[in-house]
């Protein structure tokens, strides 16, 4: 990291941060989409074998989050890794790599895209690219990571291109937008706000139907490609989901990523 880090956000009284275990900390906040629908905002930070922090940031980083950083990567490497999961996460990634100038970028083309055209204010990001998520390319951490970080590239086929991840050792699913656990009870604990509105969060529980049909009607862009991702994510060992939007699914999450997407999975008649 930089000599001279400060954190570029205030502080944030309503942040949560949870150590599931020795290897994963999550850091939950409350977010709401549009400014109506409350699906909270999380970011979590995985110890790796080798001492170094692999980072998906998707919040501000204030000093809390900072420090806690800090205190993770004590003695080891530093962050090696920072990780956009789809087209949507990545709005906090210059804070992050400004922190941790070292650290690898990871990104789904959508984000290159829009960084590099002229006026983005972001053309200097493109450079700290190390891989770009297209759909095509083989997951890049079977080697940099030798293989404790997984991931499916859901690419074009949705509509916000997604990445799935899977961290071998804790078993545990990490993604984005392929899942919502609503309501966002943890995102929203230290909040006065409302972490649900009446029949729009219901829809988007884990097995909900209404969460089937959004993915199935709005989100999958190519259900084919949806199919067979969903099929390789559906084939990983996996017990924990981390989502960004919602409670974390401690156990079971298999079966969850199963159902939600059964129809993919097995064919919707």
């Amino acid at each position: 990291m930089s000599a001279n880090t400060n954190a570029p956000a205030p502080e944030n009284p309503e942040l949560v941060i949870r150590k599931l275990n020795d290897q994963i900390t999550i850091f939950s906040a409350p977010f709401a989409r549009g400014g109506f629908l409350p699906i909270g905002g999380r970011s979590t930070a995985v110890t790796l074998k080798d001492g170094s922090l692999w980072l998906i940031p998707s919040h501000a980083l204030d000093p809390q989050t900072l420090t806690t950083i800090q205190s993770l990567a004590q003695g080891g490497p530093g962050v090696k890794h920072l990780v956009a999961p789809d087209r949507e996460h990545n709005m906090f990634l210059t804070q992050y790599q400004a922190a941790f100038p070292e650290a690898k970028l990871y990104v789904p083309q959508g984000v290159k895209e829009a960084w590099s055209k002229k006026g983005s204010g972001k053309e200097e990001l493109v450079r700290h690219i190390s891989h770009v998520f297209d759909g095509k390319s083989p997951c890049p951490f079977e080697e940099t990571t030798g293989g404790e970080i997984k991931s499916v590239d859901f690419g074009k086929s949705h509509a916000n291109e997604d990445v799935a991840f899977l961290h071998v050792p804790t078993k545990t699913l990490i993604e984005a937008d392929l899942l919502f656990n609503l309501p966002p009870t943890e995102q929203y604990s230290k909040s006065k706000k409302k972490s649900h509105v009446p029949f729009l969060s219901g829809g988007l529980t884990a097995g909900g139907v209404g969460h089937k049909r959004m993915l199935w009607y709005l989100v999958g862009k190519d259900r084919v490609a949806m199919a067979k991702h969903a099929k390789e994510v559906a084939a990983w060992d996996f017990d924990r989901i981390i989502p960004c939007h919602g409670d974390v699914i401690e156990t079971n999450g298999k079966a969850v990523w199963n159902e939600l997407y059964k129809w993919f999975i097995e064919g919707k008649h």
